[in-house]
């Protein structure tokens, strides 16, 4: 026991009521925000499931995942690449930048669901380098996007038009890690989709704006091109109106048809998807049916036993969107879904941006609950994969069927104002008509496996052999041979 004794402070009573008092008076909202945040920390309710999913493993953009050891070599390259986009438009200093930012600098602290606890110069200059970061990328990932800039610029630039067409190097002789490496640039476009990973887009239109003065407005289709071809790798509808992030940018894009949208609140009162997960066969005590209006707007039959209700399955061929899916006369059509080691890690970021914020809406939740109804086994993801509706890269129908099993744990919907709430009415009333339940039971008592099959011919033929020879027998009594 060392020589000096600890003193233990005894606290009165009183004294501990008037410590709650103070600790009561000085809290307050945070007087300084005076709009909700766009750009979330993900809840770690979300986060249990798959924290890997919402890591950046490349780059950091923003302040959540500032300072990150394990992405430190970016950080270094970020300055190459702001030293590239000071050339872009050398009417414009470097000080015309940070103004700019400052200028912009409570908006963008108020995007942020948590305070940034970074001076203000601090927070300029990682906005400086991290925006600047992703619009270089962006802009110039593709040699088709170079080609389009004006000769004069490459003479102001003073480097050669060939080091642009091709963005192979910074300078001649430098090889860009970035462009001579194939993995990088993927990886990079994953880490640009994260919800922690988003910078505010009202900065990044900011910016290019001024690098690009006789390019305004571009910065949407340039990102949307460079995500269709280097992560999504599927068509994107570009859509009006202001965007929060990137994120928010492709959540918009990949938004259902008009005519299933809804046009209400996203929130109001929603019911906790785990709940809502039922059997996968009608309860005993009601065999009818008679609570379809409850069950109807919250699960539908597995695609294996829509199968045997006799419930066809397409790829949309038509579908704008990946969230296209439709039902009418028994056929289910699905937009083509490309299943790959990124496809949770997207899907998952979307669906926490949507739980997160109350000004979109919930479509991306909506889809994964529906394609979790419908896929239950590694037997449905085969049957939708047999019809061309889900492409998969993960090899295993197992891995597939956990993805969308796993997805919506934990998360929120109101089913009534989801844009699929049709299909989940049309599909139970499809299902528990008798004919399509009769003919389910039929299917998977007798020709779910080809034994069944032939045990139910067999005993067909048995008895048919059985009343031919009892026919045969009566016959023989009622009038015996001579």
């Amino acid at each position: 026991m060392s020589g000096a004794e600890e003193t233990i402070e005894i606290i009165t009573p009183e004294q501990w009521f008037s410590l709650l008092k103070q600790r009561v008076a000085e809290t307050k909202w945070e007087g300084w925000r005076s709009r909700g945040p766009t750009i979330f920390k993900v809840p770690r309710i979300f986060q249990e499931a798959d924290p890997k999913a919402y890591e950046p493993k490349m780059v950091s953009l923003g302040p959540y995942h500032h300072g990150n050891i394990h992405l430190k070599a970016m950080e270094d390259l970020k300055w190459h690449y702001l030293k590239k986009f000071l050339g872009r438009n050398p009417d414009k200093p470097l000080e015309g930048y940070i103004e700019q930012i400052k200028e912009g600098e409570l908006e963008a602290r108020m995007a942020y669901s948590e305070k940034v606890n970074m001076s203000s110069d601090e927070f300029s200059q990682m906005m400086l380098l991290d925006c600047c970061f992703v619009i270089e990328i962006i802009h110039s990932w593709k040699p088709f996007v170079e080609i389009q800039e004006k000769p004069s610029l490459f003479a102001r630039m003073r480097l050669p038009m060939s080091v642009h067409q091709t963005d192979e190097t910074e300078t001649e002789g430098v090889q860009n890690p970035i462009s001579s490496t194939r993995y990088i640039l993927p990886a990079i476009a994953r880490d640009m989709l994260m919800l922690e990973n988003q910078l505010p887009f009202f900065l990044l239109r900011t910016l290019f704006d001024s690098a690009y003065p006789d390019k305004p407005d571009l910065l949407k289709g340039h990102a949307l091109e460079f995500f269709r071809e280097t992560f999504m790798n599927r068509e994107m509808k570009l859509t009006s109106g202001d965007v929060y992030h990137l994120l928010h940018m492709i959540h918009s894009s990949i938004s259902p048809p008009e005519k299933n949208r809804d046009d209400g609140e996203p929130f109001g009162f929603c019911w906790p998807l785990q709940s809502m997960k039922k059997p996968r066969h009608l309860p005993k005590d009601d065999p009818e049916g008679t609570d379809r209006p409850t069950r109807q707007l919250k699960w539908i039959p597995s695609a294996t036993q829509l199968m045997e209700a006799g419930v066809h399955f397409r790829k949309k061929e038509t579908a704008t969107n990946l969230l296209d899916v439709t039902f009418h006369n028994g056929v289910m059509e699905i937009a083509l879904l490309q299943v790959d080691d990124s496809t949770e890690t997207f899907l998952r970021n979307l669906i926490a941006f949507e739980q997160c914020s109350k000004n979109v809406s919930l479509h991306v939740t909506a889809y994964a609950a529906l394609m979790d109804c419908i896929i239950n086994t590694a037997a449905d993801v085969a049957l939708l994969q047999q019809h061309g509706i889900i492409l998969s890269g993960l090899g295993d129908g197992k891995q597939v069927a956990s993805l969308f099993n796993q997805l919506c744990k934990e998360v929120t919907l109101d089913y009534k104002k989801s844009y699929v709430s049709g299909i989940y009415k049309d599909v139970n009333e499809h299902f528990d008509t008798k004919c399509n339940r009769w003919r389910a039971r039929l299917n998977h008592d007798y020709f779910s496996n080809p034994w069944a099959v032939i045990s139910l011919f067999a005993a067909i033929l048995l008895f048919v052999l059985a009343t031919t020879q009892t026919i045969y027998s009566a016959l023989s009594y009622v009038r015996p041979p001579n």
